[in-house]
């Protein structure tokens, strides 16, 4: 039986929690620093401390708005990147920082604690350590860079966070979405400039797109009236890839399979039926 604590981050914990990211995802340095400068917050992260350091850790952050009903908004905290030292797992240590971080959301004065498992293997244990439920599903396609060659490109222009913020409102008023914080919008923005992407302007709406690599998540393509394969292969004339990967709302006709997304546990049940189209959006995926 492994003994812990769990307990908020503190000053001098930084690299601890850096060698517990690395040991979950892998990423740069130059990622984690970024993040760590825009969310380190006093209050975003709980970790468990074992043998006398951090062993497992996952951030708590401010949530989008959630507007699943017309009449009816949702405050929201998005748990994030939860990560455990190889020689620690298996031992419910990760299922107890994640149960205190929706703890601490809800008794914080969120409506909702929301994650977005990182791949379907794991949707049972996060399913599993609260009571969550979906609350957010998409609509997600994938192309090839060669499935462009016989097709027109639509438009697509870069556009800044803020003007990308107005027009995705537009688009979505009256829809069941998430409203982005700012803190979101600019931080898919400082992504974009260090691995490639960009926020984009199409020809009836916006595009958010990511490259990792050889492929180019397109997170988001809002466009009522829009063809999401032109929209790509516009992209693709800034965003060289071999893959591409869009997603689109349920509640905008779109191709490609629908699966769930975002779960959230409420702090309290809603007293009308929760829309099974709510769309969440870009950012921490």
């Amino acid at each position: 039986m492994c003994k812990f604590i769990l307990r908020p981050w503190k000053t001098g914990d930084e690299v601890a929690l850096r060698a517990v990211w690395k040991a979950g995802f892998g990423d740069s340095d130059a990622y984690i620093d970024a993040f760590f400068s825009c969310f380190l917050k006093p209050g975003a992260c709980l970790l468990a401390e074992a043998d006398g350091r951090p062993v497992s850790a996952m951030y708590i952050l401010e949530g989008p708005l959630l507007r699943p009903y017309r009449d009816r908004e949702l405050t929201s905290a998005y748990t994030y990147a939860l990560a455990t030292l190889p020689a620690y797992r298996g031992r419910g240590i990760g299922a107890a920082v994640y149960r205190a971080c929706c703890e601490a959301a809800l008794s914080g004065g969120a409506d909702a604690a929301c994650v977005l498992p990182a791949e379907e293997s794991l949707y049972p244990f996060y399913e599993n350590a609260v009571n969550n439920r979906t609350v957010s599903a998409v609509r997600e396609k994938h192309y090839a860079r060669e499935d462009f060659l016989t097709v027109r490109p639509g438009i697509c222009n870069l556009i800044g966070a803020l003007e990308y913020a107005f027009l995705r409102e537009e688009l979505l008023a009256g829809k069941p979405h998430s409203s982005m914080p700012e803190s979101y919008l600019l931080w898919q923005e400082r992504l974009c400039d260090m691995f490639g992407g960009g926020l984009f302007a199409t020809q009836g709406g916006v595009a958010a797109a990511e490259m990792d690599g050889d492929t180019c998540y397109i997170r988001e393509f809002l466009d009522p009236n829009g063809d999401a394969c032109e929209a790509a292969a516009a992209i693709a004339t800034v965003c060289p890839a071999k893959e591409y990967f869009v997603r689109t709302p349920l509640f905008f006709d779109g191709p490609g399979a629908m699966r769930r997304f975002v779960l959230g546990t409420l702090k309290q049940e809603p007293d009308q039926p929760y829309p099974d189209d709510l769309w969440w959006g870009f950012a921490f995926d």
